[in-house]
């Protein structure tokens, strides 16, 4: 028969992915001239990082006047992550057909690209040569088309008299690639696949790619199904918001790719070596007690048995968006868990 026995839950400090919610972060001006990099470390040791902001509420929270025009905020668009190859960070390169990154690293860029020109290319050609190019995903271009379709190759084996003719068959996954001569932007080319039941080109290989450039004319520029979203928070929030300046982001040397906030509280990019006041956040801490009562035979005071429990509550936590944790159980004494049993 099963026990009754109880446990609180105790939860050491937490989160919420969007601070705007509960509890609130809390905002720090720092009257100190440094660059992203190293505010972005005060900021972790000082605080809990360099500012995250997901709505005007957030901004209405930070209370102090700037002693200078602008501060770092903790919004980066960092070019390891895209700069010359496929990575797997959340702005990364991705494929539109899963909207995953690669976990193929071949790319055949043009040795210029990409460069995120304008801060307005986030989408991929392939031009002259079978090169590839970053462009303004609102350009409109021909395209190519593909699918994973399997297809069947025979092998006839003839053998003497004595022996029978027989075939063996294999089968073999090929991308099959269509070149659409009707102009569109990325997002309508993208479209326009589905309909077909395809998909904007994937290209994983020298042999994909060389398939996918002779289809085209020699002077077409074609999209293929590559794509980014730029712009990530130093504490990996995964926020949309954001409150650029009209004519921001724009990215006009090519090396743009921290951003600053002014007293106005609009934002810009700017070169992430110049040296700037900046802006740290700090998550709100909670001490939460639980109380869990279990009908069960197992022994809850195993250490083995409350470690895994304990693994299995923090897997769910973080599903549901809380971050910054810790558990602890807190196991009553068994006299007072009997008093309490014989009470109900």
């Amino acid at each position: 028969m099963g026990c009754f026995p109880t446990l609180t839950l105790l939860f050491f400090g937490f989160s919420l992915c969007s601070c705007s919610k509960f509890p609130p972060r809390k905002y720090y001006y720092v009257d100190k001239k440094i660059s992203w990099n190293d505010a972005q470390q005060y900021c972790r040791e000082k605080y809990t990082d360099l500012a995250t902001i997901e709505s005007m509420d957030d901004i209405s929270r930070l209370n102090s006047s700037f002693s200078y025009d602008w501060a770092w905020i903790g919004l980066q668009d960092d070019p390891e992550s895209w700069k010359n190859t496929l990575g797997n960070d959340t702005n990364s390169w991705r494929w539109a057909i899963t909207g995953e990154t690669s976990k193929i690293d071949y790319h055949n860029w043009d040795s210029t690209q990409p460069d995120y020109y304008l801060a307005k290319e986030t989408c991929v050609i392939m031009g002259l040569g079978g090169k590839w190019y970053d462009k303004n995903c609102g350009e409109n271009k021909t395209f190519a088309c593909y699918n994973g379709k399997k297809i069947f190759s025979f092998m006839d084996f003839t053998y003497s008299l004595v022996h029978f003719l027989s075939a063996a068959v294999t089968e073999q996954n090929k991308k099959n690639y269509m070149y659409i001569s009707t102009t569109k932007n990325w997002t309508s080319a993208r479209e326009h696949c589905i309909k077909l039941s395809m998909n904007l080109a994937v290209i994983e290989n020298s042999e994909e790619n060389a398939e996918v450039s002779s289809l085209k004319p020699n002077s077409d520029d074609i999209w293929i199904g590559l794509y980014r979203v730029p712009w990530t928070w130093s504490d990996k929030s995964q926020s949309s918001f954001k409150n650029w300046r009209s004519s921001s982001p724009n990215n006009p040397p090519g090396n743009q790719h921290c951003v600053v906030e002014n007293n106005l509280h609009v934002w810009d990019d700017d070169i992430c070596t110049i040296k700037y006041a900046f802006i740290c956040h700090q998550v709100a801490k909670l001490r939460t007690t639980v109380k869990l009562k279990f009908v069960t035979d197992v022994d809850l005071s195993d250490s083995a048995t409350n470690a895994q429990i304990l693994q299995q509550l923090r897997a769910k936590l973080t599903s549901q968006g809380l971050t910054d944790f810790k558990l602890q159980w807190n196991i009553q004494p068994k006299k007072q868990e009997n008093k309490e049993n014989s009470e109900t």
